[in-house]
């Protein structure tokens, strides 16, 4: 069976972050880590939105952990990420709900987001 979502991430914790925000997106969904200017490790979330007009948008959202958040984030055991993993999700959430917000009111909708994350996070 092939999956739904596409995962491009060289480090398993990264991986792990785009699996647990995966069903907020629709198929097809391709997850990749990049860096960010700072060589961290960011998650960009690439996907087709299909609420926002009558023809299919594509739409980045770029996941971006602060450097002490993330190391602290590593550091943790496994058990003990659950906490992140909710900030993460209602974060996430939170910004799907800021662009369909901005759709409704007649608003242009980006074509990039960012999600800044830092203490919050981990």
């Amino acid at each position: 069976m092939e999956e739904a979502y596409q995962y491009d991430c060289a480090s398993p914790d990264i991986e792990e972050l785009a699996r647990v925000i995966s069903d907020l997106f629709p198929e097809q969904t391709r997850f990749a880590e990049q860096p960010a200017d700072d060589g961290t490790p960011t998650l960009v979330v690439h996907w087709v939105a299909m609420r926002f007009g009558s023809t299919a948008r594509r739409i980045a959202l770029h996941v971006v952990v602060s450097p002490a958040a993330l190391a602290r984030y590593r550091a943790l055991p496994a058990r003990l990420r659950g906490r992140s993993f909710a900030v993460l999700r209602a974060y996430v959430e939170a910004s799907i709900g800021s662009l369909e917000e901005q759709y409704a009111n007649g608003e242009p909708v980006p074509k990039e987001v960012t999600v800044d994350l830092g203490d919050e996070f981990a």
